[in-house]
């Protein structure tokens, strides 16, 4: 039940090292794929980004997910991670470029609840029915914190922009026939448990890098709660 994400890469990273050697080529530098490895693109190319994403489904990754949450200088130097929110129009011609190469394995976003000046309820809700007009894309990884893309620094993006985890049951109840993941701020198998109630999923970030052991605690505490259940 748990899929693991990987760090972002370039689009034109993913397609070189393919074009390089092919699947060996990517799984020597990305790691050899598991059942519920999910690779995070970044890019705004649509054509690179379909062929990166081909690349990886071919090479046996699970699943391929757009990155538009990062907010550091040099990503939003090359028009790409969290700016690209502010531009719905290019990431829907993102994903009708990797839809027209469809393979199996699902392709996926992650988003902020807004970026900079475009942050509300109206605003998010417009990008999300931009993005996902006749399209396949049915799942999204939401970060509960708006990105700063000025005066923040990507560490300080992850921790001083207040969590807001109405917006993303907004999101759920605005778009129930999607799948919608919520990020940010777990720390606890009962936060955890809590936002399952709202959201289809929840996405651990911080406390697995800082306490690895993290993840048989919530194995424990699921367990638990699963067979009281019975």
């Amino acid at each position: 039940r748990y899929a693991f994400y990987t760090e972002m890469h370039h689009a034109r990273k993913i397609t070189r090292l393919a074009q390089e050697g092919g699947a060996a080529r990517l799984h020597a530098d990305l790691g050899a794929p598991c059942p519920r490895t999910v690779v995070q693109l970044g890019g705004a190319e649509p054509e690179w980004l379909a062929n990166a994403y081909v690349a990886l489904a071919e090479a046996g990754y699970a699943e391929v997910n757009l990155n538009l949450g990062c907010p550091s200088d040099s990503v939003q130097a090359g028009c790409f991670g969290a700016v690209l929110m502010k531009t719905p129009e290019r990431v829907h011609d993102i994903i009708r470029a990797v839809d027209a190469k469809r393979l199996s394995v699902p392709f996926t976003v992650k988003c902020r609840v807004g970026v900079d000046e475009l942050d509300s309820d109206a605003y998010l809700q417009q990008f999300l029915a931009t993005i996902t007009q006749a399209t396949s894309l049915d799942h999204i990884v939401i970060h509960a914190r708006k990105a700063h893309l000025k005066g923040l620094s990507p560490k300080e993006n992850r921790t001083i922009p207040p969590l807001d985890y109405a917006r993303v049951y907004m999101v759920k109840r605005a778009f129930p026939h999607l799948r919608i993941t919520l990020n940010g701020g777990l720390h606890t198998t009962e936060e955890v448990r809590a936002q399952l109630l709202q959201a289809d999923g929840v996405m651990v970030g911080r406390k697995f890098r800082d306490s690895p052991m993290f993840i048989q605690e919530l194995d424990r505490g699921m367990l638990a709660e699963r067979l009281h259940s019975v």
